[in-house]
């Protein structure tokens, strides 16, 4: 309750700025909730979530019908209970994703007002929640979402125990750390350890340590953790058990995970500067600052957020596999650094950088909404020029710092409608195993009735509503051709059907291009027919 009580009292709190800007995030957000799921992990995690409320198990995971041993279950577990209550939709998928991500944007305004005041704590939240990585990890939903709102909501109700010791700041603590165990792994409570751990040794505040209390956190969390427990030990023994506890995650340190690319160190530090876009700038002052600060032995605030998000990103760096969602877990905290990095700031230098800063976006974002699709231009062309405007007169009509914040929250707001609004959906119509299982399934076909010949993906699976059956030649399709079949195939193997006299009573041509490796030929309509790859559905 206490909690609960701490979110209305958010709400009572809010003025009409905050009001407005809230529910600007929340409008892109919704433009993007009804975009079809993105190949590979999205459409993947779908497919499994609506095949575990299909078949009721919830403690044993499977993909494709085979026993499956990578992901925590907390993100199926919430997608299927989704589906349940409302139907199978790609918004119903994203839904539990999408309230843990607003879940995480209360707990980084909750966590830095306890150390910065009001000012600071709502900067702090529409940095993160404005944020470009805020609108791709409520679009592409994968764990990593369910996970960051896990580690800052515990990274907050920690160190709000730390400062005053309520027992529902306790509870809160050891259900954040639940849900993020069970969302990816260790991570889910290193991190927040990491930066608890980090606040009570700089501020000396370990007595709280010693309060027997503390002993309810891992009893909870154990508590949760069994049914996942029961499932990983009847499907893989202890091996399931350990992979879960070590390999998954510190196995990528160790080299012991199967995971491994030539990624070098470096990798998660121009991922930073590009998904805390529009507030790199801030973001990169209030790093400079808190370490100054801490190097001089001068005490900030708060150690939690530099510290905690300093120890996440080398131990990130380190892994021997990365991908840019990996850093979505620390990008609460460097919201944080930025709002105090803006509001510490000296001088205005740093808000005319800013200025030009976002005056790139708004340009890059008018283009972005003009060129790539033209058929699908306006009104969101005539979107970001009125957004434009109202970032330009409230520019002129704030003081110096505030108008570094308004204007570029707003160009920000233009960038994410036109991506979610426009953007993304005419780069996924161009995602061919998405349009072949929407056809199979608006056709009533089945399993023995739809076929792919070298050519698959979880997209297909998820939309077809089955694991699409694959065939490798076209002896292979011969012995399953019957009218009413349909094989979904590349150009290379139509011509191997073709050659083999399997010559279709009907086609259909797609065309296809990975929505996640976008080029620029793709952006450039009079460019875009080079890059894609046809795609067809030959029915018998």
């Amino acid at each position: 309750m206490p909690t609960v009580n701490k979110a209305f009292t958010f709400v009572a709190d809010m003025d009409r700025s905050l009001t407005i800007q809230l529910i600007a995030i929340m409008v892109v957000v919704l433009l993007g909730a009804g975009l079809d799921v993105m190949e590979v992990d999205a459409a993947q995690y779908a497919g499994m979530s609506r095949d575990m409320l299909v078949s009721g198990d919830v403690l044993e995971l499977h993909y494709r019908g085979e026993d499956y041993l990578d992901k925590p279950p907390l993100l199926f577990w919430m997608s299927a209970l989704s589906f349940g209550l409302f139907g199978v939709h790609d918004w119903s998928y994203r839904l539990p994703s999408i309230v843990f991500a607003f879940l995480g944007a209360f707990s980084t305004y909750r966590f830095a007002l306890l150390y910065h005041g009001k000012e600071v704590a709502r900067t702090a939240l529409v940095m993160f929640g404005c944020s470009l990585a805020f609108f791709l990890m409520c679009n592409d939903v994968r764990c990593d979402t369910m996970l960051t709102g896990s580690v800052i909501t515990a990274i907050w109700s920690g160190c709000a125990w730390l400062k005053e010791g309520r027992w529902w700041q306790l509870f809160t603590l050891a259900l954040s750390l639940s849900c993020g165990l069970l969302s990816k792994g260790p991570i889910g409570a290193m991190a927040p350890m990491l930066a608890i751990g980090a606040q009570s040794v700089f501020t000396r505040s370990w007595v709280r340590l010693r309060d027997p209390r503390w002993l309810l956190v891992p009893v909870i969390v154990a508590l949760a953790l069994i049914p996942m427990c029961i499932g990983l030990y009847q499907q893989h023994g202890w091996h399931g058990i350990r992979f879960y506890f070590w390999e998954q995650s510190f196995g990528r340190i160790t080299g012991e995970n199967r995971w491994q690319d030539d990624s070098s160190a470096l990798f998660f530090t121009h991922e930073l500067l590009w998904q805390m876009l529009p507030w790199t700038v801030f973001v990169l002052a209030g790093l400079w600052r808190a370490g100054r600060m801490i190097m001089r032995r001068k005490a900030p605030a708060e150690y939690a957020s530099s510290i905690g998000a300093f120890a996440v990103f080398v131990a990130l760096s380190l892994s021997h596999f990365k991908l840019p969602h990996y850093l979505y877990v620390t990008l609460p905290l460097f919201a944080v650094l930025g709002a105090y990095g803006r509001h510490s700031a000296q001088g205005f230098w740093l808000f005319r950088v800013q200025a030009v800063v976002t005056s790139l976006i708004w340009i890059l974002t008018l283009v972005l909404a003009w060129v790539p699709f033209p058929e699908l231009r306006w009104p969101m062309t005539g979107l970001v020029l009125v957004l434009g405007m109202v970032a330009l007169w409230s520019a002129r009509a704030s003081d110096k710092r505030e108008a570094a914040l308004v204007p570029t929250f707003w160009v920000m707001i233009a960038a994410g409608a036109v991506l979610n609004g426009q953007f993304y959906p005419g780069v996924l119509r161009s995602q061919a195993n998405a349009q072949a299982g929407k056809w199979a399934a608006a056709n009533g076909s089945g399993p023995r009735q739809f076929f792919g010949m070298q050519v698959s993906g979880n997209a297909l699976d998820y939309y077809a509503g089955f694991p699409v059956q694959w065939l490798s030649h076209a002896g292979e399709a011969r012995s399953v051709i019957v009218p009413g079949v349909a094989i979904y195939t590349d150009e290379i193997h139509r011509k191997e059907l073709m050659d083999a006299g399997l010559a279709p009573v009907r086609e259909i041509e797609l065309y296809d291009h990975p929505a996640q490796r976008l080029s620029l030929r793709f952006v450039l309509p009079h460019l875009r027919a080079t890059v894609l790859e046809k795609r067809y559905i030959m029915v018998y």
